[in-house]
């Protein structure tokens, strides 16, 4: 890795077509979208690349599970009630972005690193 120069893959997002296909089965217009495919982030990270930029693929997660809140239940004004099932959503997200970048089970050893006592 090159000392002092941080290296960041910008606009690496895998753009999931589930997802896509999830918001626009609620009303979404999402057309011609792709991304970077996931079995491409820990090639690059071996590379030297430290940072992945994926927040596209959070904001997918978002709207798929608000848009279908909003479809499902017009009644419902409460910007909370989409909030529950999102959260379980993003944290599914979470742990599948965790395994692609090869970060899934460090906690210790960062904590470790860091001279963390928690």
């Amino acid at each position: 890795m090159p000392k002092g120069y941080p290296l960041v893959m910008h606009g690496s997002s895998s753009v999931p077509k589930e997802w896509v296909d999830r918001i626009n089965a609620a009303g979404g217009k999402m057309k011609n979208t792709s991304g970077v495919r996931e079995d491409q982030y820990l090639p690059a990270a071996r590379l030297g690349i430290c940072k992945i930029n994926i927040d596209t693929d959070g904001r997918l997660v978002w709207c798929a599970t608000y848009r279908e809140s909003f479809r499902d239940k017009p009644e419902d004004f409460d910007p909370r009630t989409p909030g529950k099932p999102f959260m379980a959503e993003y944290a599914k997200y979470i742990a599948h972005k965790n395994q692609m970048l090869g970060s899934a089970g460090q906690l210790e050893a960062v904590r470790k690193s860091l001279g963390s006592k928690r």
